[in-house]
Protein backbone atom coordinates (compact mmCIF):
# COMPACT_ATOMS: atom_id res chain seq x y z
CA UNK A 1 0.00 0.00 0.00
CA UNK A 2 1.29 3.24 -1.20
CA UNK A 3 -1.15 5.63 0.02
CA UNK A 4 -4.05 5.80 2.83
CA UNK A 5 -7.06 8.21 2.61
CA UNK A 6 -10.83 9.06 3.85
CA UNK A 7 -13.74 10.83 1.93
CA UNK A 8 -14.33 13.87 4.71
CA UNK A 9 -17.43 15.84 3.86
CA UNK A 10 -20.03 18.26 5.39
CA UNK A 11 -23.35 16.58 5.03
CA UNK A 12 -24.62 19.06 7.40
CA UNK A 13 -24.97 19.33 10.95
CA UNK A 14 -27.70 16.52 12.12
CA UNK A 15 -29.35 14.31 10.23
CA UNK A 16 -31.54 13.62 8.21
CA UNK A 17 -28.93 15.19 5.56
CA UNK A 18 -30.37 17.92 3.04
CA UNK A 19 -30.48 21.08 5.23
CA UNK A 20 -27.44 23.66 3.71
CA UNK A 21 -26.24 24.71 6.79
CA UNK A 22 -22.58 26.42 7.93
CA UNK A 23 -20.19 23.73 8.86
CA UNK A 24 -19.35 23.92 12.84
CA UNK A 25 -15.93 25.28 13.28
CA UNK A 26 -12.87 23.05 13.55
CA UNK A 27 -14.66 19.92 12.13
CA UNK A 28 -12.98 19.38 8.90
CA UNK A 29 -10.09 18.54 11.71
CA UNK A 30 -12.00 16.90 14.12
CA UNK A 31 -13.53 14.46 11.51
CA UNK A 32 -9.63 13.75 10.23
CA UNK A 33 -8.37 13.19 14.26
CA UNK A 34 -11.28 10.75 15.42
CA UNK A 35 -11.97 13.75 17.74
CA UNK A 36 -15.65 14.87 16.69
CA UNK A 37 -18.29 15.53 19.01
CA UNK A 38 -20.57 18.27 18.01
CA UNK A 39 -23.66 18.82 16.50
CA UNK A 40 -23.71 15.24 14.75
CA UNK A 41 -22.66 13.62 16.96
CA UNK A 42 -20.03 12.28 19.01
CA UNK A 43 -17.37 10.36 16.95
CA UNK A 44 -14.61 10.33 19.67
CA UNK A 45 -14.68 6.86 19.60
CA UNK A 46 -13.28 6.41 16.11
CA UNK A 47 -9.96 6.21 14.86
CA UNK A 48 -7.87 9.32 14.66
CA UNK A 49 -7.18 8.20 11.06
CA UNK A 50 -4.75 10.81 10.33
CA UNK A 51 -2.45 9.19 13.01
CA UNK A 52 -3.20 5.54 13.15
CA UNK A 53 -2.78 5.32 9.15
CA UNK A 54 -0.39 8.16 8.08
CA UNK A 55 2.07 8.64 10.82
CA UNK A 56 2.20 4.88 12.83
CA UNK A 57 2.68 3.54 8.86
CA UNK A 58 4.56 6.41 7.64
CA UNK A 59 1.93 6.61 4.82
CA UNK A 60 1.29 9.94 2.62
CA UNK A 61 -2.45 10.72 3.23
CA UNK A 62 -5.16 11.62 1.10
CA UNK A 63 -8.54 13.13 1.00
CA UNK A 64 -9.58 11.82 -2.34
CA UNK A 65 -13.43 13.30 -1.83
CA UNK A 66 -14.09 16.42 0.34
CA UNK A 67 -17.14 19.19 -0.81
CA UNK A 68 -19.82 20.70 1.50
CA UNK A 69 -23.25 19.98 1.19
CA UNK A 70 -25.81 22.24 -0.51
CA UNK A 71 -29.20 22.02 -1.83
CA UNK A 72 -29.74 23.39 -5.55
CA UNK A 73 -31.51 27.02 -5.39
CA UNK A 74 -30.42 28.00 -2.12
CA UNK A 75 -28.72 31.38 -3.19
CA UNK A 76 -25.56 32.43 -4.74
CA UNK A 77 -24.71 34.16 -1.19
CA UNK A 78 -25.50 31.09 0.99
CA UNK A 79 -24.28 28.97 -1.61
CA UNK A 80 -20.85 30.67 -1.22
CA UNK A 81 -21.01 31.07 2.32
CA UNK A 82 -21.18 27.64 3.22
CA UNK A 83 -18.43 26.45 0.43
CA UNK A 84 -16.27 28.97 1.42
CA UNK A 85 -16.60 28.10 4.98
CA UNK A 86 -15.68 24.35 5.10
CA UNK A 87 -12.80 25.32 1.98
CA UNK A 88 -11.35 27.69 4.92
CA UNK A 89 -11.03 24.88 7.08
CA UNK A 90 -9.31 22.25 4.58
CA UNK A 91 -7.13 25.18 3.62
CA UNK A 92 -6.42 26.40 7.14
CA UNK A 93 -2.78 26.68 7.63
CA UNK A 94 -2.61 24.60 10.67
CA UNK A 95 -3.98 22.12 8.47
CA UNK A 96 -0.74 22.22 6.40
CA UNK A 97 1.25 22.53 9.53
CA UNK A 98 -0.18 19.98 12.22
CA UNK A 99 -0.78 17.55 8.89
CA UNK A 100 2.20 17.15 7.12
CA UNK A 101 1.51 13.48 5.78
CA UNK A 102 -1.30 15.12 4.15
CA UNK A 103 -0.48 15.08 0.64
CA UNK A 104 -3.43 15.41 -1.35
CA UNK A 105 -6.88 16.83 -1.41
CA UNK A 106 -9.96 16.06 -4.46
CA UNK A 107 -12.96 18.74 -4.33
CA UNK A 108 -15.91 16.54 -5.17
CA UNK A 109 -16.70 18.21 -8.22
CA UNK A 110 -20.39 17.09 -8.81
CA UNK A 111 -24.08 18.48 -8.98
CA UNK A 112 -26.18 15.54 -8.58
CA UNK A 113 -28.93 13.62 -7.44
CA UNK A 114 -28.03 12.47 -3.55
CA UNK A 115 -29.64 9.50 -2.30
CA UNK A 116 -29.37 10.10 1.41
CA UNK A 117 -31.29 13.55 0.68
CA UNK A 118 -33.96 12.59 -1.68
CA UNK A 119 -32.50 15.64 -3.87
CA UNK A 120 -29.84 17.07 -5.94
CA UNK A 121 -26.78 18.28 -4.01
CA UNK A 122 -24.30 20.92 -6.16
CA UNK A 123 -21.14 19.87 -4.61
CA UNK A 124 -19.04 21.97 -6.90
CA UNK A 125 -17.21 24.98 -6.66
CA UNK A 126 -15.90 25.36 -10.01
CA UNK A 127 -19.57 25.80 -11.97
CA UNK A 128 -20.28 29.28 -10.40
CA UNK A 129 -17.60 31.72 -12.00
CA UNK A 130 -18.02 33.62 -8.65
CA UNK A 131 -17.56 30.43 -6.69
CA UNK A 132 -14.98 29.35 -8.58
CA UNK A 133 -13.21 32.72 -8.77
CA UNK A 134 -13.30 33.02 -4.88
CA UNK A 135 -12.03 28.99 -4.75
CA UNK A 136 -9.02 29.26 -6.75
CA UNK A 137 -7.97 32.81 -5.11
CA UNK A 138 -8.00 31.16 -1.82
CA UNK A 139 -6.18 28.23 -2.72
CA UNK A 140 -2.67 28.62 -0.27
CA UNK A 141 0.69 28.50 -2.18
CA UNK A 142 1.35 24.75 -0.39
CA UNK A 143 -1.70 23.34 -2.77
CA UNK A 144 -1.31 22.69 -6.57
CA UNK A 145 -4.87 23.11 -8.34
CA UNK A 146 -4.10 20.58 -10.73
CA UNK A 147 -4.24 21.12 -14.64
CA UNK A 148 -7.21 19.93 -16.95
CA UNK A 149 -6.10 16.14 -17.93
CA UNK A 150 -5.02 15.24 -21.42
CA UNK A 151 -7.12 12.99 -23.54
CA UNK A 152 -6.22 9.85 -23.46
CA UNK A 153 -6.34 8.92 -27.60
CA UNK A 154 -8.10 6.54 -29.17
CA UNK A 155 -9.48 3.75 -26.94
CA UNK A 156 -8.30 0.26 -27.12
CA UNK A 157 -10.28 -2.17 -29.48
Amino acid sequence: MDWVGMSLYHWGNTYPWGESEMPEEGKFIDQLTGTYNGKNGNDSMLPDFYTQYGVDHGKPVAIPETASLVQADIGDLRDLNIKRAWWEQVFDPAVHERFPQLRMVNWFEWNKMEPEVGAPVDWTVLENPTTKNEFTTALPDWYQYAPEPQACGEPLS
